[in-house]
């Protein structure tokens, strides 16, 4: 049992130190990552008890590493930051997520040139979540506002002027918020939240395109606070 656990804590160490995770951005919430790993390997060399804790700790060292953790209301209150676009998988194969993320890097580049055409590049745009359960969305000189509720992994907007909620995953890793969801609900947001939805909704036909050769596919934004 205890071999089992410190393999555990070896894969989240590993994970955690993967290259695509130790960028500028990330350095904080990776390094409080490894800490826990840490603490996991501490936990398995002991006896009794601390095996159940180890256990515990290094599942949430994986879910804080890889976003399968429910994300919590407390979690996401702040202002967060476009920082780029994100292209996800469904399911939370980490082998499929890492070969989709090569396979998709140039269909994010094709998302963020689309979205820039909306207005939506990094700094550019603002999403703020409050205590009382509403949100606002800021891009350019245009702010929308709007409710909304957390299940889980996903999280449904409601804006002021729109009926149709939105529904979509949410994922907190590392210190960075992703919401991803299909095309049209992505194209629902861009037209709630931007001045010249025309512009994105243009340059997407090459994306739609390549996504009809992905099962699973979905496409998001990434913020920090």
């Amino acid at each position: 049992m205890k071999k089992n656990i410190i393999k555990i804590a070896l894969i989240a160490m590993a994970a955690i130190t993967m290259p695509s995770a130790m960028n500028a951005q990330n350095k904080v919430g990776v390094s409080d990552l490894l800490n826990k790993a840490k603490t996991v390997v501490k936990d398995a060399q002991t006896q009794g008890t601390a095996t159940n804790q180890a256990v515990n700790t290094a599942k949430d060292v994986l879910g804080d590493l890889l976003g399968t953790k429910p994300v919590t209301e407390a979690s996401i209150v702040g202002t967060w930051k476009y920082t780029q676009p994100c292209v996800a998988f469904d399911g939370e194969n980490t082998l499929s997520n890492i070969g989709g993320k090569v396979a998709s890097s140039g269909i994010e580049t094709k998302l963020a040139n689309a979205l820039s055409k909306a207005g939506i590049t990094p700094g550019k745009m603002t999403i703020a979540f409050k205590s009382d359960k509403t949100f606002s969305a800021t891009v350019g000189k245009k702010t929308t506002t709007g409710t909304y509720a957390l299940n889980g992994n996903n999280i449904t907007l409601t804006f002021k002027n729109s009926k149709k909620p939105i529904t979509a995953n949410v994922k907190n890793s590392a210190g960075v918020l992703q919401i991803a969801m299909n095309t049209d609900k992505l194209l629902n947001i861009v037209q709630n939240v931007s001045a010249n939805a025309s512009g994105y909704s243009q340059q997407m036909a090459t994306v739609s395109a390549l996504l009809n050769k992905y099962k699973g596919m979905y496409l998001g934004l990434k913020f920090q606070k």
